[in-house]
């Protein structure tokens, strides 16, 4: 979104101001639909594109995830998650290979933009953790701040 305010206009900061608060909710959106999909990308890498095992696989997790954006005139918010009953053990692992949210977190601040974790979860060995909300969080959170870099630039140009 291209923002074209004349230096010295009457009202430039509010003019500015209500330009930003107007895109914020296409940001907001827009986070929301990326961090949903990088999900679903990881879902695929961490559970349905791995060595089959003793489960089923119903597509449930796929179904189950949801996402929303939302922003006013001074912050965006943005929700990712899955209602499937079993999403956080698939999320943080079980047993003796449980992430801790301190160990998880460590993990996604060094992950590379657009990144996905991977530590060897398949059907046989469904104890490991495959983190998939955590990445895409953190993927929405740097395409969103990256975009807003772009509309406050655009607003000041």
């Amino acid at each position: 979104m291209r923002v074209k305010i004349e230096q010295g206009s009457k009202g430039l900061w509010a003019k500015r101001a209500k330009a930003i608060s107007k895109g914020l909710g296409g940001l907001a959106r827009d986070g929301a639909r990326s961090a949903e999909l990088h999900v679903r990308r990881g879902l695929q890498i961490n559970v349905y594109a791995t060595e089959p095992g003793e489960y089923e696989r119903t597509k449930l997790l796929l179904r189950q995830v949801y996402s929303a954006g939302q922003a006013n005139a001074t912050s965006l918010g943005i929700l990712v998650g899955n209602r499937a009953p079993y999403a956080t053990e698939i999320e943080f692992g079980t047993g003796p290979y449980e992430l801790s949210e301190a160990q998880l977190a460590s993990y996604l601040e060094v992950l590379p933009r657009g990144g996905q974790l991977q530590f060897g979860r398949s059907g046989k060995a469904y104890l490991l953790p495959g983190p998939t909300l955590g990445p895409g969080i953190t993927f929405a959170r740097t395409l969103t701040r990256e975009r807003f870099q772009r509309l406050m630039a655009d607003a000041w140009a």
